[in-house]
């Protein structure tokens, strides 16, 4: 698995938050629980294993930084997140100070060798003073995640951008148009393209010919409103997750339905 892989968008986070190492475990916890990597296991499970790591030394290194990491049963694949908390957070660091970046590695157990490789890889690329100030300057989960990787470039396993897509949000109740918004600018999508739309009941039943066939005299379907947001690939799951976290399961939910199309060809801007 490549690098760019492990690192999954939907454990990203910049507005962490926790009174204590012991909330900051536990919520890291609930931002692992984001990936599907993490389905089948509860939130206290990695706690504790996270927990039980600490408790051999602690992982609050200087510069206001901390690595987190643990080994699970139950999962195939290493998952690293990343989380920022502006103010710090008490983490009983090397040189006394609180920690500021969290970035947390959970691997399968058996794997000691890529586990410590994805160590090394991370404290590469924390090294330098200039990238913490960056990771630090993130305001999106998504300008966040790029600003790690965009660091992490001269790491082979780092693969180039992924593959452009085209997502389709089709919206059936305007009210909830503030609530997508709102999930846009948290993982900093800010180009997109909204079209208004009618069903083709509304239209038929204005035809001279369709009249009969439709209860055209009647309150009228209201306007669907089409968001339209070109994303690469390995931005997908993240963005569903961040939705499903407003509306709950999409397959249940009647207002807001998701379509993924591959871009076969593309010019100039949106």
């Amino acid at each position: 698995m490549e690098f760019s892989e492990i690192v999954k968008l939907e454990c990203c986070e910049v507005d962490f938050n926790a009174k204590n190492k012991n909330e900051a475990l536990h919520n890291i916890g609930i931002l692992l629980k984001r990936s599907r990597e993490f389905r089948n296991i509860e939130e206290d499970v990695i706690f504790r294993a996270l927990k039980e790591r600490e408790e051999m030394g602690s992982t609050g290194f200087s510069k206001g930084i901390a690595i987190p990491h643990c080994q699970l049963g139950g999962i195939d694949h290493f998952i690293i997140a990343i989380a920022i908390c502006k103010k710090g957070i008490n983490f009983d660091s090397l040189d006394k100070k609180k920690s500021k970046i969290f970035v947390t590695i959970v691997g399968p157990k058996g794997d000691r060798g890529t586990h410590l490789k994805l160590l090394a890889q991370v404290s590469q690329i924390l090294k330098e003073p200039h990238v913490i100030e960056e990771i630090l300057h993130s305001t999106t989960k998504i300008g966040l995640y790029e600003e790690f990787l965009r660091n992490a470039n001269n790491i082979k396993t780092i693969t180039k951008k992924g593959k452009e897509v085209m997502m389709m949000l089709t919206i059936k109740d305007e009210s909830i148009m503030q609530d997508i918004t709102e999930v846009f600018v948290e993982y900093g999508i800010q180009d997109s393209i909204i079209l208004e739309t009618q069903n083709m009941e509304n239209l038929l039943s204005t035809t001279p010919l369709f009249m009969g066939f439709f209860n055209f005299t009647s309150e009228q379907n209201a306007l669907t409103k089409i968001i339209l947001v070109k994303l690469t690939k390995d931005h997908i799951n993240a963005l569903i997750k961040g939705l499903e976290d407003v509306f709950g399961d999409l397959d249940t939910y009647s207002a807001l339905s998701i379509l993924v199309l591959d871009i076969f060809f593309s010019k100039g801007n949106m």
